[in-house]
């Protein structure tokens, strides 16, 4: 034992460092920050086994239900735990992967720039979906290279039965690995995990409508969800925004990697076809992903990308050093300091407890605002993320809050279910959805007595609960004016977000009215590109046919 510590006291100094950080920074309870606006209806489910949102992430789910045995602290935190260990989970691997390649000290400062990344930090100090995914991407790639096909299988597999974002790390693994995409039992390995699916109809049988109205069959509702979310979001940004995204973009992953990171990652896709590279795909689909969506809070998929710069990086380094020189090693050395001093900073800023959210504003939300709520009143909650804690808080204490989620208000099904329920509404016939749903909103505040919520701290989330007294106003849906400005065609977005106001999404609420929504959108420019150069690859085709002819004929003259 001695000599093991004497071998690897670095190795103990620089994960123990990462994981107390992490465990230092963890919320301490609920919270919204760091785009954990998720985090109440995961708590909600993983307690009660009940499905999620979207793809319901079952494995996640389970897990967080296991995790929540432990005896200490509160169920926020111990879900969160399942963050930092799948993070301390992706250091591991990050460090076995580059010490396979190149040597220990390389993965060992390979294993810092992952651990004292801001994005990585940001996202592994809350209740998410995305450290667990990465985790299982970065144990995949390294079985991976170890010719380990099986048990990378596993890791595929229980990847695409946490989070979607697996299906594009599954898909480049086929097209990157012959081995794999050529091996059935492991396929069939990694496609059985779909089976983990089953947990939707299993256990929505006595789920209340938390996510979707039981209207048919459960598990059509949650397909059409997931399709429609995709299709809502994926390529629809408006071609204005593309500009600012992609600093947005630069902007987050920078200051992930430490910045001067970036040096040696630009030297080892130079000089070699990179687009071959799998590591240039793990890392540049995460970013377009981010870059083409609707949602500006998707910027954690970006997450994904930063494990494989990290490897990218000391392979390039490796390669600097080797075909320059020594002096390379001044520039290793200037890197290690900045990646140092951006970890220490990212320890300090996002101690949520202490700095992001310290009054714990969501916490105090659910113990102190809802139950100022009399009990069977109707409750029309300002953000999606309120009504999941008025869920949680119905079950948890036994209460009988009426909820109504006004972005569900177009759907006819819904409207029958609250109705049934006591609640007094007027139908819209506008065909703009938006604003048919604020109409029947502000129907349902005239007409019933309702309680809402005002922000009272936006950048940490707080809200306060107070009665609507049949004040239309309170109606929490965008007005005319913003949806108008919402189908425009505006000037082009060039400035940057603060790439830390980002990731601690403090600009959430602020932000998301300025989303622009217009035909002239990143998918609808893709598609007519796609179309161009498709007809472009048959001319030249046809082009190459009828030169083959011409030669075959043993005419000169050339098309």
């Amino acid at each position: 034992m001695i000599n093991w510590l004497k071998k690897y006291w670095v190795e103990l100094i620089v994960f123990g460092g990462i994981f107390g950080i992490l465990l230092n920074d963890l919320a301490p309870n609920f919270t919204y920050m760091n785009k954990a606006a998720d985090s109440i209806g995961y708590v909600y489910s993983a307690t009660y086994l009940y499905p999620s949102f979207h793809t319901s992430a079952p494995i996640f789910l389970l897990l967080g239900h296991v995790f929540m045995w432990i005896p200490i602290g509160t169920n926020a935190w111990r879900f969160g735990l399942l963050s930092v260990v799948a993070t301390m989970g992706m250091c591991l691997f990050v460090y076995l992967v580059i010490k396979t390649k190149l040597n220990r000290w390389y993965a060992l400062l390979g294993t810092l720039i992952v651990g004292m990344s801001a994005l990585v930090i940001s996202q592994s100090i809350i209740i998410e979906t995305y450290p667990l995914v990465v985790m299982l991407a970065t144990g995949a790639f390294y079985f991976a290279i170890k010719k380990k096909w099986y048990i990378a299988s596993i890791f595929l597999g229980a990847g695409l039965a946490v989070h979607l974002l697996a299906v594009f790390v599954f898909g480049i693994f086929l097209i990157s690995f012959k081995d794999y995409r050529k091996n059935w039992k492991a396929l069939l390995i990694t496609l059985s995990f779909g089976l983990f699916y089953l947990y939707i109809p299993i256990t929505s049988k006595n789920a209340p409508s938390m996510w979707l109205p039981q209207s048919g069959s459960f598990v059509a509702s949650v397909i059409k969800d997931i399709f429609t979310t995709i299709v809502g979001l994926v390529g629809t940004i408006a071609i204005w925004n593309v500009p600012k995204r992609i600093l947005d973009a630069f902007g987050i992953v920078g200051v992930s990697i430490g910045v001067l990171t970036i040096v040696p990652v630009l030297a080892y896709f130079w000089h070699k076809k990179f687009y071959k590279d799998v590591l240039f795909w793990l890392i540049v689909i995460p970013i377009g992903l981010f870059i083409s969506e609707l949602d500006m809070n998707t910027f954690d998929y970006c997450m994904l990308a930063i494990p494989f710069l990290a490897i990218v990086a000391m392979l390039g380094m490796n390669k600097l050093i080797i075909q320059y020189g020594k002096n390379w090693k001044v520039f290793a050395y200037a890197m290690l300091a900045c990646i140092v001093g951006f970890g220490v900073f990212n320890a300090y800023y996002f101690d949520i407890g202490k700095n992001l959210d310290p009054n714990m504003s969501t916490t105090e939300f659910y113990y102190t605002e809802l139950p100022k709520i009399p009990n069977g009143s109707i409750y029309m909650p300002l953000w999606g993320w309120e009504w999941e804690a008025a869920f949680m808080y119905n079950k948890q204490y036994d209460a009988h809050l009426i909820i109504v989620n006004e972005d569900m208000l177009v759907n006819v099904a819904y409207q029958k279910q609250i109705e049934n329920e006591g609640v007094k509404l007027i139908p819209s016939n506008n065909k703009n959805q938006s604003i048919a749903a604020k109409q029947m909103a502000q129907s349902i505040i005239s007409l019933n007595t309702v309680w809402t919520t005002v922000t009272t701290s936006p950048a940490t989330f707080g809200a306060e609960v107070v009665p609507a007294d049949n004040n239309v106003n309170y109606a929490p849906l965008p007005n005319e004016q913003i949806i108008a400005k919402m189908t425009a065609n505006p000037p082009w977005e060039w400035k940057p977000y603060s790439p830390y106001s980002t990731m601690t999404t403090a600009i959430l609420e602020s932000s998301w009215q300025y989303v622009v929504m217009s035909n002239y959108s990143l998918f609808f420019i893709a598609d007519w590109a796609g179309g161009f150069f498709f007809i472009y690859w048959l001319m030249l085709k046809y082009i190459e046919k009828e030169n083959k002819k011409k030669k075959a004929k043993g005419e000169t003259e050339k098309w």
